[in-house]
């Protein structure tokens, strides 16, 4: 079914790829915006997703250094002086240029499908060498003028980002979004062929280490738990400010902040205990955020632009369900009404605070969303169910083996 090797027509675009008949395991080779083989890299999303991906396909090899040295301090010094105006990743003639040596170590890998993920520029050039995999959080389309951090961009880059990612996604053999609304705009915005555009859940980048059962939760002081490094983005002061409104309402409830916080030192609140950044890959630092998710009766996420929130898939693992804005892709990771409750945007803490207060006071509704968010979990938020479902839909993407002794040449496009 999978092809020892990949013949291309005319100028090699996807439309003219051909494959031949084909061994068990296809061959890939794996890039992304950083080093996968650095657990920190996006928070260790690559990193999980190479290691998933070696369970379903042959990894010949893996790109640990997609950009140049020199790229990288260009473009961060052009990004700070012009105000992130000028951002050459989105510069077909500047990422040309550095993408050369990563694209070379992919084509002479031998690999039959390169994965790229989260690197739009060399995933564009990619699609016109060989079969490419495109795996991504968003597209330009939608982060353009949701995220903040693209509202600067000048126009003409914004212009050209849309572009390479409309040719990463329309020219990859397959490309693969974790969340309705990404997906939806690969199709619709950036004019993607629903054949060959998947939306398959991500998983949590932290492995659960057991959970607390919601029947042995405290019924009388309940614990919130809050995860974010950026705590104006995340929404951290409306999380403190639906706490407080919960203890002026006479609730026992308590805030647990990690990550972040609204100055340095932090400031003393009643109810709200800040544990500063703990890192999930050293021991003693990933025991303490476990024991935290364990001790907590919900996840509170009330955060202003997000991709998707993986975050909430960690929480899920552990049986909690998250109360969060309905924004960018977390309504893909939050079940509003079944593992979770999804707030409007723009809506106070106030609401917050009346949402957590209703669903807490409920045993029943409480106990079925806790263990709905761990159904979901196990069910399709984790590393190994992406994984299956990716290697599937590829496979779906390639044709079938030619009857014995008949070559068949055929557009898998």
């Amino acid at each position: 079914m999978w092809g020892l090797s990949v013949v291309a027509e005319d100028d090699v675009r996807t439309g003219g790829m051909i494959m031949e008949a084909l061994a068990p395991r296809p061959r890939i080779a794996f890039i992304c915006a950083g080093d996968p083989l650095e657990i920190r890299t996006w928070s260790g999303t690559p990193h999980h997703m190479l290691e998933a991906l070696s369970a379903e396909f042959d990894v010949v090899h893996v790109v640990r250094e997609p950009w140049p040295r020199w790229f990288s301090n260009l473009r961060g010094l052009l990004r700070r002086v012009s105000g992130r105006r000028i951002d050459i990743y989105w510069s077909p003639f500047w990422t040309r240029l550095a993408g050369r040596k990563a694209i070379d170590e992919i084509t002479g890998s031998g690999a039959d499908i390169a994965f790229a993920v989260a690197v739009t520029p060399i995933t564009a050039q990619l699609t016109r060498i060989m079969p490419t995999v495109f795996v991504s959080d968003a597209t330009q389309a939608v982060m353009i003028d949701y995220n903040p951090f693209f509202f600067s961009l000048l126009p003409g880059l914004k212009r050209s980002a849309y572009k390479l990612e409309t040719q990463a996604i329309r020219d990859s053999i397959a490309a693969f979004f974790p969340s309705a609304w990404a997906y939806g705009s690969a199709v619709g915005e950036h004019r993607g062929d629903p054949a060959h555009v998947f939306q398959v859940h991500w998983g949590a980048n932290m492995e659960a280490r057991g959970f607390t059962r919601p029947e042995e939760r405290a019924k009388d002081a309940w614990r919130l738990l809050f995860v974010g490094v950026n705590w104006q983005g995340k929404g951290g002061d409306i999380a403190v400010e639906a706490v407080q409104a919960m203890r002026r309402a006479g609730y026992n409830v308590h805030l647990d902040v990690v990550g972040s916080a609204p100055s340095s030192p932090p400031p003393a609140i009643e109810g709200v205990t800040f544990h500063g950044f703990l890192n999930k890959h050293v021991p003693a630092d990933a025991e303490r955020l476990a024991a935290l998710f364990r001790s907590a009766h919900l996840f509170i996420l009330p955060t202003q632009f997000e991709a998707l929130g993986i975050v909430i898939s960690e929480a899920a693992s552990y049986a909690l369900p998250s109360i969060a804005y309905r924004t960018g892709g977390l309504p893909s990771n939050v079940e509003g009404g079944r593992t979770g409750i999804l707030i409007e945007p723009g809506a106070p803490a106030a609401d917050f605070a009346r949402e957590m207060i209703a669903l807490l006071n409920d045993t029943e509704r409480y106990e079925a969303m806790c263990y709905a968010a761990l159904e979901l979990s196990r069910n399709k938020l984790n590393w190994p169910t992406w994984a299956r479902r990716v290697r599937e839909a590829v496979e779906s993407r390639v044709n079938r083996r030619a009857p014995q002794g008949k070559r068949e040449v055929a557009s898998v496009h």
